[in-house]
């Protein structure tokens, strides 16, 4: 009798384990924003970009206008034994007599992209920026300079998870990243970055100018030296 009461308690206690490690198996990780930072090789984009610079030395404003097509490209181990992605970067340049489709790419540069549990990370250029932080939340802030030599820069999310629209695609779920803002007498610098869920970067905004005279005319009226671009997502895939 015994031996049969103990049976039952043991099965019983084996069914009770298994139903608690199915519930917890069935528990959903938490979303912590990987999917702004997506590392799916194959995945690309296309930016359309418009830049001023206002040359101080020339003492002239140039125009420039191209398209930028970004591709995942390949996975690699980097020099911290991290998985790392390989990032082609093609250019095609603007040509008014021509639409952009009739225009050949050509590959201008090579960067990479390391997303870890708690970085998105890019080298550009031989520089790293950690442009994201995961989680994803309120109150979350980074020294998106930390692993290069261009200084601290306190970067920040101004938006979550917030839809948006841009060139005819919207998407449910962006968020903006504030990078630098310094507005005085003598300098207007501004950098954004905004994020799509398993898109990436969908637009960027730079404005960067100064002038010499402490006046109370705002600095953007009156620009003596710097660069204003906007880069913005015309395209992506696979969809």
């Amino acid at each position: 009798m015994q031996s049969h009461v103990n049976r039952n308690f043991l099965l019983a206690f084996a069914c009770a384990l298994m139903f608690i490690s199915c519930r917890k198996e069935e528990t959903p990780a938490a979303d912590i924003g990987l999917g702004y930072f997506p590392t799916q090789i194959g995945h690309w984009v296309i930016y359309e970009v418009d830049s001023t610079v206002y040359d101080d030395f020339l003492n002239d404003t140039f125009y420039y206008r191209y398209q930028v097509k970004e591709v995942l490209e390949s996975n690699f181990t980097d020099n911290e034994g991290r998985e790392a992605i390989r990032v082609e970067r093609y250019r095609r340049d603007f040509d008014s007599t021509l639409p952009y489709d009739s225009i050949p790419w050509h590959l201008s540069r090579v960067w990479s992209f390391t997303r870890t549990n708690y970085t998105g990370e890019k080298v550009e250029e031989n520089e790293r920026f950690i442009r994201l932080a995961f989680p994803v939340r309120d109150g979350v802030n980074w020294n998106g300079n930390a692993y290069n030599t261009i200084g601290s820069w306190n970067y920040k999310y101004k938006s979550i998870d917030a839809p948006f629209t841009i060139a005819n695609m919207s998407f449910d779920s962006t968020v903006l990243v504030e990078q630098k803002k310094e507005i005085n007498l003598l300098n207007h610098r501004s950098y954004q970055e905004r994020y799509a869920k398993n898109v990436g970067m969908i637009e960027k905004n730079v404005i960067d100018v100064r002038d010499t005279a402490v006046l109370s005319i705002p600095v953007l009226n009156r620009i003596y030296a710097g660069v204003i671009y906007n880069i913005k997502l015309v395209d992506y895939g696979p969809r």
